[in-house]
C-alpha cells in the first residue's frame, strides 16, 4: 500500500515538473527561467527521495 502512495506522489511531481518546463520554455526573462529551473530541480530531488533504490540503480547503468 505504501508503494502505491509513493507512485501517486511521483505522478504528481511529474505533472508539476512538466508544467514548470512549459512555463520555463515560454518565459521571456532570465530571472523567471532561473527560478523555474530551480523549482524543477527541487521537484526532481523530491522525486528521487521517494524511490532512492531506483535512483541509485539508474545512475549505475
Amino acid at each position: 500500500m505504501q508503494e502505491v502512495r509513493m507512485c501517486d506522489l511521483c505522478r504528481e511531481l511529474d505533472y508539476k515538473i512538466e508544467a514548470c518546463r512549459r512555463l520555463e520554455n515560454s518565459a521571456n526573462d532570465e530571472l523567471t527561467r532561473e527560478a523555474v529551473a530551480d523549482l524543477i530541480r527541487e521537484y526532481e530531488e523530491d522525486k528521487a527521495k521517494l524511490h532512492p533504490n531506483q535512483s541509485g540503480e539508474a545512475s549505475r547503468s
